[in-house]
């Protein structure tokens, strides 16, 4: 591969999101693209001087500002990637900003001779308690038989393949699972990679059974047609 092209949309995160940007960015090699797209508000958004002066003086940094929904800013990531003048993706990497990475997942992508179509890795909650252990191992195994994957496991998509697609679907959830039911009719994805570890914040916060519970009832309501405009409200609990 000439180089990885990675796009995370974050939201709000401000200065936190530094750390984590500071050890990926050790992961990096020349000819590597990592795009932070930004929907925070206004006021959260000015206070991100020292993020912005980081990504200023890295040359495989980029950042942009977009509208808020993660399928927006993903989108706006790929598009901003391919208007790189003298430069074509070849894979685009969408990541979520609480994904504890290695250089083992790096590795993993620039290894393909033949790039997958798509693909994703299988995910480990932080937390290192019975349920978290429990609801990993259901995650993994239902996304590989079902091939429906979620953000948080890393998905990749072929780059000539995500433009073929047009792109996430411009809803304001389930832009992972709709993507995927797209994908998985052109090709089964690459899950071979090595864990990816994603925080259990959410999961903690709103309880383990709680969140698992509500995860089943959107996934039915979605299955069912309910708009994702309606789901989002129930995620968000708005």
């Amino acid at each position: 591969m000439k180089g990885l092209d990675i796009v995370v949309p974050v939201y709000n995160e401000g200065e936190q999101l530094l750390p984590w940007l500071q050890q990926v960015t050790s992961y990096l090699q020349i000819g590597d693209r990592l795009v932070i797209v930004d929907a925070s508000d206004a006021s959260d958004s000015a206070d991100t001087k020292s993020l912005k002066d980081f990504i200023a003086n890295h040359k495989s940094l980029h950042y942009l500002l977009a509208e808020k929904g993660r399928a927006v800013q993903m989108n706006a990531g790929a598009e901003y990637l391919l208007t790189i003048e003298d430069y074509t993706p070849e894979l685009f990497w969408f990541l979520h900003s609480d994904s504890v990475l290695s250089k083992q997942h790096l590795d993993y992508l620039r290894r393909f001779d033949a790039l997958p179509v798509w693909g994703r890795f299988d995910v480990r909650l932080s937390s290192r308690s019975l349920p978290a252990i429990i609801i990993s191992a259901f995650i993994n195994l239902r996304s590989r038989l079902t091939q429906v994957m979620t953000g948080d496991q890393g998905i990749f998509i072929r780059a000539d393949i995500f433009q073929q697609l047009g792109g996430y679907s411009l809803i304001p959830l389930m832009e992972d699972v709709e993507i995927s039911k797209r994908l998985r009719k052109i090709a089964k994805a690459d899950c071979a990679g090595p864990v990816l570890k994603t925080s259990a914040r959410r999961w903690q916060k709103n309880g383990w059974l709680k969140t698992v519970l509500l995860m089943w009832q959107l996934r039915f309501m979605y299955w069912r047609g309910v708009s994702a405009d309606e789901l989002a409200k129930k995620y968000y609990g708005k």
